[in-house]
């Protein structure tokens, strides 16, 4: 699998897509951490450099797997990352195009219980969509 970041401009991204399509790679994780700010980032260490990861990354992440989802065609397995805390965040990963996600800071600070919570969750909100399966949700947003 390869990480990608998600500070890439349009072209930098697809020309990344295009080598990963001719390459044998198993699938993408989307995304690493960002560099960037967004708008509205309070606390402490809201200014300081390095990697942002959690729920600001939430939004630019679930956009950027989208967009990658659209390039591949969905050729790819896609993990989803970045903010996801409960299941209707991991719900719209999925809708967005990813058929795995990764759960990193909501699961230190909300402990293993998250896991089931959403395994939990899923389901309905899959039903609600008229979704028999959670392959059948993945990219829902494209069609």
């Amino acid at each position: 699998l390869l990480k990608i970041a998600p500070d890439m401009d349009e072209d930098a991204l697809s020309a990344l897509l295009a080598a990963v399509l001719e390459a044998p790679i198993a699938g993408l994780v989307v995304s690493n951490t960002t560099v960037a700010r967004p708008e509205g980032l309070r606390g402490a260490h809201a200014d300081e450099p390095g990697g942002l990861s959690g729920r600001p990354l939430f939004a630019s992440s679930t956009r950027l797997l989208a967009r990658v989802y659209a390039l591949t065609g969905g050729r790819l397995p896609l993990v989803g990352v970045g903010g996801i805390a409960s299941a209707a965040d991991a719900y719209a990963k999925i809708r967005a195009g990813a058929s795995l996600i990764e759960l990193y800071s909501a699961l230190v600070y909300r402990g293993p219980g998250l896991v089931l919570e959403i395994l939990r969750q899923l389901p309905a909100l899959l039903r609600a969509d008229g979704f028999a399966s959670l392959e059948e949700a993945i990219g829902a947003d494209h069609r």
